[in-house]
């Protein structure tokens, strides 16, 4: 209908300039249209009829040259108007936009959001905050965020909010802290509250951000309470391991003592089976005492409270040490990498394993002489350790099973030890973050490989 009207306008006013610039009030009508280019699509039909009534229209006794430049003024005019109308069309939408964007996340966010003013008063409160308080949005925004607390906050937070603006002291704000909530249903809750201060030209908002972390502290509390059963069952079973070993040891004595007694009394009378009998007899006494050592040992592994657990010493006079805890039979070779003399290394555990791996490649070797090779390698946070023997060697399907408790290859009678010893250094190593593997055949000897974090500390009782 604008349209039509300006048309008509544009007849009976051939020179142009007053009826083309009614063609500007269609393109301000894009001002209410929900693209902004609409205002380029109203620019252009203005113009197609500005054209128009250029081509069509009269102009006898006019000046040619008039007309023509009133009818480019009026063109220029309208994409003028419709550039600026798109311009602020555009801002208008990305503005809208980006709030509703904002106002998306804000809704959308799994952490409470709420924003007062300065007197404390709610002005955005999103959907995860219904979740945390049970009060909606229509229940809150105009209302003092109080009634989200419980006393003595409740009554005090006003108090907290004046006493910041007039010393700019900070409790909570740019700071943190868990503080206790309170529900529509006026349970209590703690919760984390982390508030910002926002300017917003003159105006000063407070944004906060609260989580419900009653799960969280469940949690905590649940972890605590096991903890503290495991370390109270380590210590039982502490307790148990040492009563057990000594209450253990005294029969075995006697029986060892009371057999070495019958051969002594009955030497005359006791052929050599008999002896032999008693003889086993003994080495089953010792070996159980091995074990019950062996047992005791694996039970403390990895939580001892000796000071030699913090005390680090030169990797060479460790390895050193070491050697001297190792029966070396002539005609065995021990080597040990040079790279060892310009590291430091924690005197206990990794003494005990050196020699525990050193002992095990001389007690398994079946030729009555070898080498063993003992290497390092710095490998950034931790390093590399391995023993290497040139003995029988251990098949790939046993390689798992040598790390189990009581696990020999031979039988107990072949073998010297309680096969608990790499238990052991297993748990030690676990214990300390570390790993040990096997790489070995039969006929090509045998190396453990194992890590130790740098700087490790060993842990001090506890599970």
């Amino acid at each position: 209908m604008l349209v039509a009207a300006g048309f008509v306008f544009d007849y009976l006013t051939p020179l142009g300039v007053a009826a083309g610039l009614i063609y500007t009030a269609v393109v301000l009508c894009a001002v209410w249209a929900g693209k902004p280019a609409k205002a380029y699509t109203y620019a252009a039909a203005g113009t197609a009829l500005t054209v128009l009534g250029y081509l069509l229209f009269p102009r006898a006794g006019i000046d040619e040259w008039i007309v023509l430049t009133n009818r480019i003024l009026t063109v220029i005019a309208l994409w003028a108007l419709a550039f600026v109308v798109y311009r602020q069309k555009s801002i208008q939408a990305s503005l809208e936009q980006k709030q509703n964007e904002l106002a998306a996340i804000q809704d959308n966010s799994i952490a409470g959001l709420i924003n007062i003013d300065p007197q404390g008063t709610i002005l955005s409160y999103n959907r995860a905050c219904k979740d945390i308080f049970g009060y909606g949005p229509e229940e809150t925004i105009g209302r003092n965020v109080r009634i989200l607390m419980p006393e003595p906050d409740r009554s005090a937070h006003d108090g907290y909010l004046q006493n910041y603006h007039n010393t700019g002291q900070r409790k909570i704000i740019g700071i943190g802290r868990e503080v206790r909530g309170q529900r529509k249903d006026g349970s209590t809750f703690p919760l984390h509250l982390s508030v910002s201060k926002v300017r917003v030209e003159d105006h000063v908002l407070f944004c906060g951000i609260v989580r419900d972390i009653s799960e969280q502290k469940r949690t905590e509390a649940e972890r605590e309470r096991i903890m503290e059963e495991l370390a109270r069952s380590n210590r039982d079973l502490d307790d148990f391991a040492y009563v057990a070993s000594h209450d253990l040891r005294a029969p075995l004595r006697v029986i060892a003592n009371a057999s070495s007694w019958l051969e002594e009394d009955l030497a005359e009378e006791l052929d050599e089976d008999s002896r032999e009998n008693l003889e086993l007899l003994r080495s089953r006494v010792a070996r159980m005492e091995r074990l019950l050592d062996d047992l005791l040992e694996y039970s403390r592994a990895g939580r001892k409270q000796d000071s030699r657990y913090k005390q680090t010493m030169p990797g060479n006079e460790l390895m050193r040490e070491a050697l001297m805890l190792v029966d070396q039979p002539e005609g065995f070779s021990i080597n040990t990498a040079p790279g060892f003399g310009a590291i430091q290394l924690p005197n206990m555990p990794l003494k005990q394993i050196f020699a525990n791996l050193i002992s095990n490649a001389i007690k398994h070797n079946d030729r009555g002489g070898g080498t063993v090779d003992i290497s390092v390698e710095d490998a950034g946070d931790h390093y590399l350790f391995s023993v290497a023997d040139d003995g029988p060697g251990i098949a790939p399907e046993f390689h798992g099973q040598i790390f189990k408790m009581f696990q020999t290859l031979k039988s107990r009678d072949e073998v010297e030890g309680s096969g608990i010893g790499l238990s052991i250094i297993k748990k030690h190593l676990e214990r300390a973050g570390g790993t040990i593997s096997v790489r070995s055949s039969p006929g090509e000897g045998c190396a453990f490989s194992f890590t130790w974090p740098k700087q490790q500390e060993v842990p001090q009782g506890g599970a």
